[in-house]
């Protein structure tokens, strides 16, 4: 897949000096790769967080428990 991004001349200039023209797919695929990766796995952390708050837990079951009497 092709991807069309904008990148400030500063650093585009410094990523083709760096980075040979036949590497940089994968250098920025591997550096995407991290990025998402780590947004991930804080992603996963504020779940597990989420799902050990006692607190929060006891309010869930409170709210589920409430009887609207909508009938699903």
């Amino acid at each position: 897949m092709r991807v069309t991004v904008s990148i400030p001349d500063p650093i585009a200039r410094r990523f083709q000096a760096a980075v040979p023209a036949r590497r940089r797919s994968r250098t920025i695929t591997r550096l995407i790769e991290q990025e998402l990766a780590k947004h991930e796995g804080e992603l996963a952390a504020a779940c597990h967080a989420a799902n050990n708050d006692t607190s929060l837990n006891r309010e869930i079951e409170e709210w589920q428990s409430f009887d609207d009497g909508v009938v699903e």
